[in-house]
């Protein structure tokens, strides 16, 4: 059952923050009490970002490079190379714990605490890899024109580490194949709900790898809260709810599905496979 308040939040118009909506996903599948403790980890990392710190908050606004030469450096995070599909590499909770993770758990965790220290930053929803944008100017110029030719780094939260354009383009390759052109559409900013999409929709591929299909159906109705009428989520948890045996509810997406996009080549495979369903006894959950 999804927190009624925490759907409510997300569809309000209230400024959304990033590790609020990343914070809301662990609390959905797991409760109150384990969203409490991330919080208090996530407090403790803040802490412990401000020791290191120290000097440059004594001397003035720190940098963005400072931040990340911390948090990589002394503080220890670091993207999961041997692990990276493990799914406490998407749940916030572990990942303030461990400080490990894939690219846009780095990145909401980063862009949290660039905000924290008056660094500004922003994330990039780029294919196959999420990204962030330093300023290499403060938080507090925001309300200045945009347009000023503040510099600014692209970086890999993977990793820490500033990215050449020459490896922006092979990141692009290696996701849209070698004839793709790197366009400013792809370093575009993403907005709040945008990363909340993609965090959910990797958390729930690494739940259904797992095999852990109930977690991957809680995932999937929080991607409904943010898009109820979507066919093909209606459809991907059409497939979770036939693994979890609830024929029913099963069919009933799969037919959403059919009527929504009767063109699609999956339409003639669902079809056949709801007359399958009505023969299977219906179980209650």
């Amino acid at each position: 059952m999804l927190k009624t308040n925490i759907s409510d939040r997300w569809l309000s118009d209230e400024p959304l923050s990033l590790m609020t909506l990343a914070l809301d996903v662990v609390e959905s599948l797991y409760g109150l009490e384990i969203r409490d403790q991330a919080e208090v980890s996530l407090f403790a990392l803040e802490q412990e970002l401000a020791e290191h710190l120290g000097e440059q908050l004594a001397s003035g606004p720190v940098s963005g490079s400072d931040v990340l030469a911390a948090l990589y450096g002394p503080l220890g995070l670091a993207g999961d190379w041997e692990r990276f599909f493990a799914i406490e590499n998407c749940l916030m909770d572990k990942v303030l714990i461990r400080l490990r993770g894939i690219p846009v758990t780095l990145a909401i965790v980063v862009l949290h605490l660039c905000e924290r220290f008056g660094v500004r930053a922003e994330g990039i929803g780029f294919p196959g890899h999420f990204l962030l944008r330093l300023f290499n100017d403060q938080a507090t110029d925001q309300k200045q024109d945009q347009s000023t030719s503040a510099s600014q780094d692209i970086i890999d939260p993977f990793t820490g580490k500033v990215l050449t354009r020459h490896e922006i383009e092979q990141l692009l390759r290696g996701a849209r194949g070698n004839l793709a052109k790197l366009k400013p559409k792809h370093l575009q900013p993403a907005e709040p709900l945008e990363v909340l999409t993609r965090l959910l929709n990797v958390t729930k591929a690494s739940f259904i790898h797992h095999q852990q299909f109930d977690q991957a159906l809680i995932c999937s109705q929080l991607l409904l809260v943010l898009k109820p009428e979507c066919p093909f989520e209606r459809r991907d948890r059409g497939f979770l709810y036939e693994q979890l045996d609830c024929n029913q509810l099963a069919a009933d997406d799969f037919e959403f599905f059919i009527e929504q996009c009767p063109e699609d080549p999956v339409s003639d495979v669902l079809k056949a496979q709801v007359l399958a369903l009505d023969l299977v006894p219906q179980t209650l959950h």
